[in-house]
């Protein structure tokens, strides 16, 4: 199976289009920027769910680092299921969705916005129930996606995320528009990726481990690998891994490190120098300030900036659980049992 043959792999590849045109639609950020500066907002609430809510973590962690503001994560079925009455003054709620048609999360927007909250949509469906729902909403512009593991358009939110902090942030002088060429970069060299992916064993543990902005991809990467190639993978925060499941880890395992370019070391040292006492083996995504010589190392983008890399490492992560998929002879762009759309209550 040759990996352009794929939708997968075409709609990874048209990440750097879709990011030229998330930053070309400023309106849309400055609008919700303005109406989140015109209200006395204290706390911030994320409603998702799957792909779109690991990318929500990377909102959360931005907002938490760049605005100092307390950031929640919504549990929707407390009111679609349990009927619960949110008193969600001087809350922002920012909900995010590729569809924007899950029934879960229609029910506890419009419950929010009735309990007082203002409501950002992120949807790549302007036509959807979310889109229509929210007080504001921001297209996603990632175009069509017929694959059913998301690709661009969990990347899309990733950026959208940025650009809306940046204008929440009043930095309208910040320029993001070098991200579309480093993404046109990171998609010519993908083909880095392929050995590992054919070294990676399905029949042994895979852990994935981020920190700080590098958690969703983490996250994101043990689901695409579940969804596509039906085996599981804990996608984990390296601190959370050290309370409990580090105990399961043993020189037959594989973990795959997410640090991105511009991660403090202090980050992930710790927990490494706890992960190497097992002897397991350790494959580094992004930079290698911290891997041996004897480590694999995937390289990924080279900004600055940590909330930059881990968007533009995004592309890696799909890419590598296209290749797997494949090598372990399935089709990615059919996983069985799973629809593009998930509705759930």
């Amino acid at each position: 199976m040759n990996v352009k043959d794929f939708k997968m792999f075409s709609e990874i590849s048209e990440t750097p289009e879709v990011f030229s045109r998330l930053i070309n639609s400023k309106a849309q950020f400055q609008l919700a920027a303005e109406k989140i500066k015109a209200r006395d907002i204290t706390n911030v609430i994320i409603l998702a769910r799957g792909t779109s809510d690991n990318a929500g973590h990377y909102l959360k962690f931005l907002i938490e680092v760049k605005l100092g503001l307390p950031v929640g994560l919504a549990s929707p079925s407390s009111v679609s299921i349990y009927g619960a009455k949110v008193d969600f003054k001087n809350t922002l709620v920012i909900a995010l969705s590729q569809s924007g048609r899950s029934p879960d999360l229609i029910t506890f927007a419009s419950a929010a916005r009735e309990g007082g909250a203002l409501l950002i949509a992120m949807t790549n469906n302007s036509d959807s129930p979310l889109a229509k729902a929210g007080d504001i909403h921001i297209d996603l512009s990632a175009g069509p996606e017929v694959a059913v593991a998301a690709t661009k358009s969990y990347s899309a939110e990733l950026l959208a995320s940025l650009l809306l902090v940046d204008n929440w942030m009043g930095n309208k002088e910040e320029v993001r528009a070098h991200l579309v060429d480093s993404s046109r970069e990171c998609i010519a060299n993908l083909s880095q990726v392929d050995s590992f992916a054919n070294s990676l064993d399905s029949g042994r543990e895979i852990v994935v481990i981020g920190r700080g902005y590098s958690y969703a991809n983490a996250k994101e990467l043990a689901l695409k690998i579940q969804e596509t190639s039906y085996i599981p993978v804990q996608g984990m925060s390296s601190a959370d891994y050290q309370h409990g499941p580090i105990a399961t880890l043993n020189k037959n395992s594989q973990v795959i490190v997410l640090s991105p370019s511009g991660m403090p070391k202090k980050a992930l040292e710790d927990s490494i120098a706890r992960i190497r006492q097992s002897g397991p083996e350790l494959i580094w995504l992004g930079s290698n300030q911290l891997a041996l010589r004897e480590e694999k190392v995937i390289k990924g983008s080279t900004q600055a900036s940590e909330e930059e890399s881990t968007i533009i490492d995004a592309a890696l992560i799909q890419y590598l659980t296209l290749r797997f998929a494949i090598k372990n002879g399935f089709n990615p762009d059919s996983p069985a049992g799973l629809s593009k759309v998930t509705e759930t209550l």
